[in-house]
């Protein structure tokens, strides 16, 4: 009989990514588990223990929910390589039901690692895009998060697909730390099935759902005796279990178990069995390596946000809970309402008295809530911050200089910047305006303003001119690498999603900064709403040094030339032909038009 814990989302433990795990922090899996992938929620993230800390998520990754399910409890008579009677005897019961193929593994990118004992079977049931052959999805495991020494075979010519609900089993030659990454590329887990060599006579531990009742929460761990046999004979002998809820190792003394424990606050339930003569648990008679435990932990989901305007309210489900909420990382204060005097990330959370037993604090929850004026006057945005030396400098590739107490200068009640960071560019050459060294990386959602309804402003970004990855390249290298690397030396700005470059006298993409020496200067048009600066992923991080908005003024526009108008050519109110993918008012056949 096997020993099985159920992952659910209250046992996930996750660390913040400030206190990112170790190898060193899994927790060796001596017992049989069960982990549910989709009951995670979310990809634990890079660094994150989960699964009671049995696993660690190495690089991070994703997970999905369109990859198709497994049924542990349904039999697949057709095909042995799905759910077999086994499966379905020994795990059906407490697994039955579709879950999803959830959690992403994909080569050596999207790596989990876990630490084994010899003789341990581990079952992943999964969906391989349906590849088959010697290009079937199936999990690679290794001794180093490389994958570069795999403990299991690649598959052959023969291997059947991978398709949703698919059973691969390996079993562990010896004690030590794996890393489970995939063949072939993007695999997806519903189970990861641990089927530990343990001790004869270990008790079978199961933890129940999370409940409330009378006013209280709690959850019962229920404890199965399994008989003990000797090596080498059939002999069955019956077990006795005793427990502790204090973490500390039961002994013979200890309470015998007899029923469900009814567990209040976090807490670790500890059994050991003993070989059962009919005199009650007695230390001569204790099975070697026979114990198990339980884990208990809670948790509860975050409370609401709710913004109208500069005021928030927050709204938690649980009855009697405390509310509380912080501001752009601020301390946090108790309290469910507030009115906010500038923009702010507004991050809230719950607390929940369990009667005498503990008080529990729930997930958190993050709000961006904008506070702004719409932009009526040209506003200047601009990167200031102190150059000095770097104090992490290790290797001749490693930056000279950083900046200290970098400021983007704004207004505060027309712009909400946030997830600033900041880069020193040293060469002159680079240098835009020349001179300045400290600019702004666009390495995420960072500004956000208003444009009112009926409105539109002319927008002109200006970055340094090694913004990007292979700016050093010459015409001939880029024309011999192709299109990705001739991408990566452009220059582009994304707003809400859409990127936008320099164009050149024909409305046409002017983006690559070696050939367009102007391509660092990138001007566009918004009409109304509520606009972010983005990063531009297809390049290194763009590097801006200024912003400007200029409201577009709606009076005393010259009308186009009829020639010109006649082919439906588009006019920014500066007069200058722009392409289709100009935003904010242009002038189209001598009308103007808000796009």
């Amino acid at each position: 009989m096997k020993k099985l814990f159920t992952l659910v989302c209250a046992l996930m433990g996750f660390a913040g990514a400030a206190n990112a795990a170790t190898v060193d922090d899994i927790a060796v899996l001596k017992h049989s588990y069960v982990l549910v992938c989709d009951d995670l929620g979310a990809r634990p993230g890079k660094g994150v223990l989960f699964g009671a800390d049995h696993f660690l998520d190495v690089t991070g990754g994703s997970t999905a929910t369109n990859k198709g399910t497994a049924d542990l409890s349904v039999v697949n008579e057709a095909d042995d390589n799905h759910v077999n009677q086994y499966i379905a005897d020994t795990y059906g019961a407490d697994y039955a039901g579709p879950h999803y193929n959830f959690l992403r593994l994909k080569n050596a990118q999207d790596v989990i690692a876990m630490k084994v004992t010899a003789k341990t079977k581990l079952i992943f049931f999964l969906q391989g895009n349906n590849k088959s052959g010697t290009a079937a999805r199936i999990p690679k495991i290794a001794t180093d998060a490389a994958l570069s020494n795999a403990l299991n075979a690649a598959p052959g010519a023969d291997f059947p697909a991978t398709d949703a609900g698919f059973r691969y089993e390996w079993t562990a030659a010896d004690d030590g730390l794996i890393y489970v990454g995939s063949y072939n590329g993007d695999m997806f887990v519903s189970f990861i099935i641990v089927e530990a060599n343990e001790a004869p006579g270990t008790p079978t531990v199961k933890m129940g759902e999370q409940t409330f009742e009378g006013g209280l929460w709690f959850r019962e761990v229920s404890a199965k005796a399994n008989p003990y046999k000797m090596e080498g004979s059939d002999e069955a002998i019956p077990t006795i279990i005793t427990y502790t809820t204090d973490g500390t190792a039961p002994t013979a003394s200890s309470p015998v178990y007899t029923a469900p424990i009814k567990c209040y606050n976090d807490m670790t339930v500890k059994f050991q069995a003993y070989q059962d003569w009919g005199m009650g648990a007695d230390e001569g008679f204790i099975c070697d390596g026979a114990d198990n435990e339980a884990n208990v932990s809670f948790s509860f989901d975050a409370p609401a946000i709710n913004a109208d305007g500069a005021n928030i309210t927050i709204t938690s489900t649980y009855e009697g809970a405390k509310n509380f909420y912080s501001l752009n990382g601020g301390e946090a204060v108790e309290g469910s309402a507030a009115t906010l005097t500038e923009s702010a990330t507004v991050e809230a959370y719950s607390q929940i008295v369990n009667g005498t037993y503990a008080t529990f604090t729930t997930k958190k929850t993050t709000q961006e809530v904008y506070v702004l004026d719409p932009i009526k006057a040209k506003q200047t945005l601009t990167v200031s911050g102190n150059i000095v030396d770097n104090p992490e400098k290790k290797a001749d590739t490693d930056p000279n200089y950083i900046v200290e107490n970098g400021v983007v200068n704004h207004d505060k009640k027309f712009f909400f910047i946030r997830n600033t960071s900041f880069k020193v560019v040293e060469e002159a050459e680079y240098q835009v305006p020349a001179g300045q060294q400290a600019y702004l990386m666009m390495s995420g959602d960072i500004i956000t303003f208003q444009v009112a309804e009926g409105d539109s402003v002319d927008v002109v970004v200006t970055c340094s001119k090694n913004s990007c990855k292979t700016i050093t390249l010459t015409d001939e290298e880029v024309d011999a690498e192709g299109s990705k690397v001739a991408n990566d030396r452009k220059c582009f700005i994304n707003v809400d999603g859409t990127n936008y470059s320099a164009v050149d006298a024909e409305g046409n993409e002017a983006a690559d900064l070696k050939r367009n020496p102007d391509a660092n200067i990138v001007k566009f048009g918004l009409g109304a709403g509520t606009h972010t600066f983005k990063k531009y992923s297809g390049t290194g991080n763009i590097l801006v040094s200024s912003i400007e908005i200029n409201p577009v003024a709606t009076e005393g526009i010259a009308t186009v030339k009829t020639a010109e108008a006649a082919d439906k050519a588009l006019y920014n109110l500066a007069g200058q032909k722009v392409n289709n993918n100009y935003k904010g008012v242009v002038i189209m056949n001598g009308k103007k038009v808000l796009k």
